[in-house]
């Protein structure tokens, strides 16, 4: 993930609070920007590093072989799209008062999300073709392809939601939760009366959904509610309203030991076993934000600065780390430990680089010269 990082892609540090009319500008309260929103896509993001690093080391080192083995990373995605829902609601705030203001929301979600991804998939094609021996899931084909840039729901030809770049799966949730939102922005009604019907639809395809069903109806998924979850909470802490710190602290903890340890089950009941932990965690740090921002690290900080570019990267890197092991003949648990370290170190050092050198360029230049 939904943002993916890209889920919290418009929170950045340092940035005016008048900038609230733009839905890419800060999270913004009074007294500033909500940092632990920002290390919290940090910690999404590199969850979904391990998850991966895990999923590599299967894949690539073991071919298949029994392991330790942990997927719960994967729910990094979850929380995610809960701070897309906050994201969205609280530095739109001030949008429904300008016109055309869906067209503005959506115009700056296209600015902040589509570049990267863009040249990522670019790049992932181009190594498709020149290394078709080291894409293990991937195709040329044309279809394949153009659903893979547009955001487009599909199915690989191992049957799962997979586009080019894997892990634009969450973008396409992400993409239409904007469109929806806009939507409600252009028709300037409160979010929830377009958001609660159509997911509504959405969840009742999902639960009666079979194998018969046209490919792209994979897109019908329970998760799209924890979209709703993190739209609640903009909304209710736009109006002053948040849990007492002994709740919130305990939201946190609670949340996050659930995440790390329940799994994930039928996907159609993720959204309740990862769902509702990732919205204790973010509801949990949104109110304990007087509290503990100013002594979060600023490497976290700075992570979280970086997330999406973490988040679209690191399938780059992840191989990479793999084949050196390879070469090591080393399989044993100390050398799977040793990867997912390594997997995160180097996943989250590209990230960071990308965002310096590509993705802050594009997005935050473009802007400050087109004031």
């Amino acid at each position: 993930m939904v943002n993916s990082a890209a889920a919290g892609a418009g929170i950045s540090r340092g940035r005016s609070v008048a900038d609230a009319t733009d839905p890419s500008a800060p999270v913004s309260r009074a007294a500033g920007s909500f940092l632990t929103i920002q290390a919290l896509r940090a910690v999404a993001a590199l969850l979904v590093v391990v998850y991966h690093a895990f999923e590599m080391w299967e894949l690539r080192i073991t071919r298949g072989a029994a392991g330790p083995s942990w997927t719960n990373g994967a729910a990094g995605v979850d929380i995610f799209f809960v701070i897309s829902g906050f994201v969205m609601v609280v530095s739109s705030q001030r949008l429904p008062a300008r016109a055309r203001a869906g067209l503005i929301f959506f115009r700056h979600r296209i600015v902040r999300i589509v570049p990267l991804y863009w040249l990522l998939t670019t790049l992932k094609l181009a190594l498709v073709f020149f290394f078709a021996d080291l894409a293990l899931r991937s195709t040329l084909d044309v279809d394949y392809v153009a659903r893979s840039y547009l955001f487009l729901p599909l199915v690989d030809s191992a049957g799962h939601f997979r586009p080019l770049l894997p892990i634009g799966w969450t973008l396409t949730y992400e993409f239409l939760f904007y469109l929806l939102f806009a939507l409600a922005l252009g028709l300037r009604v409160d979010a929830l009366r377009v958001l609660i019907p159509a997911f509504a639809v959405i969840v009742v395809l999902a639960l009666v959904r079979s194998d018969g069903w046209p490919a792209w109806t994979i897109l019908f998924s329970t998760i799209v509610l924890e979209f709703l979850f993190g739209v609640t909470l903009g909304k209710a802490t736009l109006r002053g309203r948040a849990m007492p710190p002994s709740l919130a602290s305990g939201a946190l903890l609670v949340g996050f030991a659930l995440i790390l340890v329940i799994p994930e089950g039928h996907e159609n009941v993720r959204v309740l076993a990862w769902g509702l932990p990732a919205f204790a965690i973010v509801a949990g740090a949104v109110a304990l934000e007087k509290r503990i921002a100013a002594i979060l690290p600023r490497w976290l900080l700075a992570l979280g600065d970086a997330s999406y570019s973490i988040y679209l990267v690191h399938g780059f890197v992840l191989p990479v780390v793999g084949l050196g092991i390879v070469a090591l003949h080393w399989e044993t648990t100390a050398a799977e430990a040793v990867t997912v370290t390594a997997c995160l170190v180097a996943g989250s050092a590209a990230g960071w680089i990308v965002y310096v050198l590509v993705e802050r360029p594009m997005t935050i230049g473009p802007k400050k010269r087109n004031g």
